[in-house]
């Protein structure tokens, strides 16, 4: 008898996607989402980015896709349109409340009329931190009479107590042959160098196609400027970033799939779910910079079968080159978990004396420290942990510990060989002298400029009313969240007014949310945003910091050193060089308290 789920001999998949599921399919391209659109059902599948619905929808007549654009009124003209017998929709996150919307107006049930399938569920998990919208559909999920989640990316989600309240169970998908991914990897203290190397060992390169997958903009144009290929190149990104590269002179800029160039550059948006379909064979490579981008690190196991999946007609190499940092700081498993353990002790018992307090007054503070606490964003409303977040942080945690040593490097792709195989290894180390990537880095005057004059031409400061406005603003705040906020509360005369600097608008808006009752601790806030994490202060800079605060709310207190380890976690007492003098100071490692969140 055959499973639910099989290969066929072409190597798709055939049978029928089961409910209350967790299916770990352990290869891309072989079909799933495909069986689904065609099975002889309704279906709704929630997909992590339009590009995704984008292609799908060009190969599949009968699909109705929902994301940015798509209003409910053509949802509802879709559902009305009796000549498809099986309604399918396919949908990002964030627009999932369309389809609500209109399934509420036909008075169509769809919890139990629709099956739901979560594609790609592992990034419920992995964007979860600077994407909370991703979970919106979750509470709604949980409602259908017929729902799973399916990637190609192992997860523990049937670990999870709510999965198991449900009777969920993990689906694995065998495959019939070997398919581990042959991998190269180089590391060394000069990226460009490296990527020199990699193309020396490409015969004929002149005839090749590369598609270099980087979450970095600023590391991409990089690239294409040293090696001077701009003329042959594509750029694949997100609409903001387009309108930032072509003010910079690039072009060939896209935000879906086209036509492959030589040279092809990718950010994240395009790492899972997109079908890349091509004659070529490509050569992919990925670059992860710990030291200079943190923000490109991935994770192997998670995420270098995803990317090399991309391309439904195969690749012809793949090869990671990393900077790797070995001054990076990470927890393990175990530690984390300890930690949100205690954290979430001393929560219950905060929330036992806000839930004990009488006067408003009292409640309105307790309230305020209860959302200030770290641990906060890690719990449910009920105070229970929230797996998607918590797994998050343990998966954030594991992704850096692959990136201090060079041994960390190769044993992330050497724990299982039914995923890697290592063809090649090349740990390598250049002279001070030789070329390296001219990164623009900008001072952080600049970014806030740039980031005001986008959020402002965007018309953020109108309202967030599309996905693609969500997106625009989630990338805004992952340069510099402090300057969002302040564009969300002051119009742009304002901001002008005080020339970008940062020390007289932390104190401007707080000041104004202290004047709405919207804080109640304007000192530990004053701290939070005139403090950088991971930078050393003297105790001369600590002291002059906190008088500026003081004197700013008017607290008639003569500031210490030492009071600084009342709202971070700080190293020991240190010696630090400051021009041409040694001073006694302190590195400040992780803020004891949460930024107060904008509640309007």
């Amino acid at each position: 008898m055959k499973a639910p789920l099989y290969i066929n001999e072409k190597g798709y998949l055939e049978g029928s996607i089961p409910v209350n599921s967790v299916i770990y399919k352990k290869k891309t391209g072989i079909g799933a989402t495909t069986l689904e659109i065609e099975s002889p059902r309704n279906s709704i599948i929630i997909e992590p980015n339009t590009p995704v619905i984008e292609c799908k929808i060009e190969k599949h007549k009968n699909l109705f896709g929902v994301f940015e654009g798509v209003t409910t009124e053509q949802i509802i003209s879709y559902l009305q349109n009796n000549a498809i017998q099986y309604k399918k929709l396919m949908t990002t996150p964030e627009s999932f409340g369309k389809l609500k919307k209109a399934f509420y107006r036909l008075n169509i049930d769809m919890y139990s009329d629709y099956f739901l399938l979560f594609d790609e569920c592992h990034k419920l998990t992995s964007e979860i931190d600077f994407r909370d919208t991703i979970i919106l559909p979750i509470q709604d999920f949980w409602k259908f009479k017929k729902r799973s989640l399916i990637s190609a990316t192992i997860t523990n989600f049937v670990s999870y107590p709510i999965f198991q309240k449900h009777g969920f169970k993990n689906e694995t998908i065998e495959q019939k042959a070997c398919y581990a991914l042959k991998v190269n990897l180089y590391s060394s203290n000069n990226i460009l160098q490296d990527i020199k190397h990699y193309f020396s060992n490409i015969p004929n390169k002149e005839n090749e196609t590369f598609c270099f997958f980087i979450n970095s903009i600023d590391i991409i144009t990089a690239i294409i400027k040293t090696l001077n290929i701009k003329e042959n190149t594509n750029i694949y990104c997100s609409s903001q970033s387009l309108d930032k590269l072509t003010r910079k002179g690039f072009e060939n800029i896209y935000t879906t799939i086209t036509e492959l160039n030589q040279y092809n550059f990718y950010t994240s948006r395009f790492f899972s779910a997109v079908d890349i379909i091509t004659d070529r064979k490509p050569h992919v490579i990925v670059i992860s910079d710990a030291v200079k981008a943190p923000q490109t690190i991935i994770e192997p196991l998670l995420e270098s079968r995803q990317i090399a999946g991309r391309f439904r007609n195969g690749i012809s190499s793949f090869t990671h080159i990393a900077g790797l940092d070995k001054n990076i700081e990470y927890r393990s498993n175990k530690e984390v978990q300890a930690y949100l353990q205690e954290q979430r002790k001393a929560y219950l018992q905060l929330k036992t004396l806000y839930e004990s307090a009488t006067e408003e007054g009292v409640k309105q503070v307790m309230k305020e420290a209860l959302e200030r606490v770290e641990i906060s964003k890690y719990l449910e409303e009920d105070s229970s942990f929230n797996f998607f977040v918590t797994e998050n942080l343990l998966d954030a945690e594991s992704t850096k510990a692959k990136y201090k040593t060079w041994e960390d490097f190769v044993l992330s792709y050497s724990l299982d060989e039914e995923f890697f195989e290592i063809e090649n290894q090349y740990n390598n180390s250049y002279s001070y002298e030789t070329e390296r990537l001219k990164i623009s880095t900008k001072n952080s005057l600049d970014l806030r400029k740039e980031i005001v004059e986008t959020f402002f031409s965007s018309e953020l400061d109108k309202g967030i009313n599309t996905d693609e406005q969500k997106q625009a603003l989630e990338e805004l705040k992952r340069k510099d969240e402090f300057i969002v906020e302040i564009c969300q509360n002051f119009d742009k005369d304002s901001i002008l007014l005080h020339k970008y600097k940062k020390q007289p608008l932390a104190l401007a808006l707080i000041k104004k949310r202290t004047q709405e009752k919207a804080i109640s601790f304007p000192v530990i806030e004053a701290v939070l945003q005139l403090f950088y994490l991971n930078k050393d202060y003297t105790e001369k800079e600590i002291i002059g910091n906190l008088t500026r605060i003081y004197q700013s709310f008017e607290i008639n207190r003569i500031p210490k050193a030492t009071d600084i380890k009342s709202y971070f976690e700080t190293s020991p007492r240190k010696t630090m060089k400051r021009k041409d003098k040694f001073e006694k100071g302190y590195k400040l490692l992780k803020a004891n308290f949460l930024p107060q969140k904008d509640t309007e």
